[in-house]
C-alpha cells in the first residue's frame, strides 16, 4: 500500500488517528492510496482532511477522525475524554463535508479539469459505538465508522463511496496518478558546489541576453514561432512580447492551454505598471466569453469550437469589430 507520507508523525494528541491509519492500512487493498493529515487552503478557507483515501476503481473517502467517547444529545456532538471532561463538538461530518469540498475545489483548480470521481465524506470515532441503527436527518449511519465498524473497514469505505459518494464515475488509475504528486508535493534539490551555482547564473545570464535578442528580432514579423523544450524560456519571450505590445499601444491577447500557466501567465500581467493585454488566460475561456458554447471531448477542440468561432468571426461587420476593439480596449 502506498502511503503519504509513507511514516506519518502522530503527535501526542493524535491517537485516534494512527489508531484509525494502522486498521485501514492492514485491511485496505494494497492499491489503495492512504494520505495523512492533508491541508487543504481554498481560497481564505483552511481545512484539513485527517486521512484520506484513494482507491483505484472505487472513488475517494475523506475521514473526519474524532477520538474520546463521542455522543450526540439534542442535535449537539460532545466529546468526552478518559479524565471526565466534556466539550462540545463542531459537527464531525459537516468538518468532513468542508474539507472534501475544498479538497475537490482546489484539486481541480490545480489539474485544469472537474473531480468526477465518486467521493465521500465520512467520520471515524475509534473508541466509540453507534448503533446500527442511529439516525440523524442529513447524517447517514453509512458515513460514520465507528469502533464495530473499524473491525472491517474496507467493506464499510466501499460501501459509503459508491451509495453516498456522488460523483459520476470511480476513480481511474491514470487520475490518481495525476493526483499523487499534488499530495506529495517532493522538493528535490540538485547537489550542486557553490562553484557550480556559479556556473548555472552565468549559463542563466546568457540565456536571458539570447533572448533579448530574439524578441529584438521580431519587432518587425508579424507571425513567429518559438519552440523548445521546458526551461528553453519560451514564455518568457512570450510574456516580454506581449509587455512590449502594449507599451505600442497595440491590442493584445496573451493566451495559454492549461489553467496552471494561466495562472502564471495573470500573475505576471498584474504586476505591470503599464498597459496590460486586453485577455489573459486560458484561450478556451476567452473564446467562450465570446459567445461560443462550450462543450467536452476532443472533437470539440479540434473541429467544433473552431467552426462555430470562425463563423462567429465572419458573421460580425467591420464596424462592429471596431467598436468591440475600442470598447474592451
Amino acid at each position: 500500500m502506498r502511503c503519504i507520507p509513507p511514516e506519518p508523525d502522530f503527535s501526542e494528541g493524535q491517537h485516534a488517528e494512527k489508531a484509525v491509519w494502522d486498521l485501514l492500512k492492514a485491511e485496505l487493498p494494497d492499491n489503495v492510496v492512504l494520505a495523512h493529515s492533508v491541508q487543504v487552503r481554498h481560497g481564505r478557507a483552511e481545512h484539513e482532511i485527517d486521512i484520506l483515501v484513494l482507491w483505484p476503481g472505487v472513488g475517494l473517502a475523506a475521514l473526519e477522525v474524532k477520538g474520546g467517547q463521542i455522543t450526540n444529545e439534542h442535535g449537539q456532538w460532545f466529546q468526552s475524554g478518559s479524565n471526565g471532561g466534556k466539550h462540545k463538538l463542531q459537527d464531525p461530518l459537516a468538518q468532513s463535508q468542508g474539507s472534501a469540498h475544498a479538497f475537490k475545489d482546489w484539486l481541480s483548480d490545480q489539474i485544469g479539469s472537474p473531480l468526477t470521481s465518486r467521493f465521500a465524506y465520512m467520520a471515524s470515532f475509534p473508541y466509540s459505538v453507534m448503533s446500527a441503527e442511529w439516525v440523524k436527518t442529513g447524517s447517514p449511519r453509512a458515513l460514520f465508522l465507528d469502533q464495530n465498524d473499524l473491525k472491517s473497514p474496507a467493506e464499510r469505505i466501499r460501501h459509503a463511496i459508491e451509495t453516498e459518494g456522488g460523483g459520476a464515475v470511480p476513480l481511474a488509475t491514470r487520475f490518481l496518478e495525476r493526483i499523487i504528486p499534488r499530495l506529495e508535493g517532493s522538493l528535490d534539490q540538485p547537489e550542486t558546489s557553490a562553484a557550480g551555482y556559479e556556473e548555472d547564473e552565468e549559463k542563466q545570464d546568457r540565456l536571458t541576453e539570447r533572448q533579448a535578442v530574439l524578441l529584438g528580432a521580431t519587432r518587425s514579423l508579424t507571425r513567429i514561432k518559438f519552440t523548445g523544450g521546458a526551461g528553453s524560456g519560451k514564455t518568457w519571450l512570450a510574456v516580454e512580447k506581449a509587455r512590449e505590445l502594449c507599451k505600442a499601444g497595440k491590442r493584445v491577447g496573451l493566451f495559454c492551454y492549461n489553467k496552471g500557466l494561466g495562472m502564471h501567465l495573470s500573475n505576471e500581467v498584474l504586476r505591470w505598471k503599464s498597459a496590460k493585454p486586453a485577455f489573459t488566460g486560458e484561450f478556451h475561456e476567452f473564446v467562450k466569453s465570446l459567445g461560443v458554447p462550450d462543450g467536452v471531448g476532443q472533437e470539440y477542440y479540434d473541429v467544433e469550437m473552431p467552426r462555430m468561432l470562425k463563423e462567429l468571426a465572419i458573421a460580425q461587420p467591420a464596424s462592429h469589430r471596431k467598436i468591440r476593439r475600442r470598447h474592451r480596449g
